[in-house]
């Protein structure tokens, strides 16, 4: 029974790394802007992943 927990489990796993794949690549620029600002990134850091001055992130 133990056995086919495990196996349930890391089925279930490498089932999830593609669909978390799909839904990162759909992932617009403003959604991740949005999503570091809702870390607490400051506007400074954003814009130097980016690329940009403060003013443009």
């Amino acid at each position: 029974m133990t056995s086919i927990t495990c196996a349930l489990a890391w089925l279930c796993a490498v089932l999830m790394v593609p669909l978390m794949l799909f839904i990162w690549a759909l992932d617009t620029k403003k959604t991740r802007i949005n999503r570091y600002r809702s870390y607490g990134w400051s506007w400074k850091k954003i814009a130097g992943i980016y690329g940009v001055s403060p003013t443009t992130a």
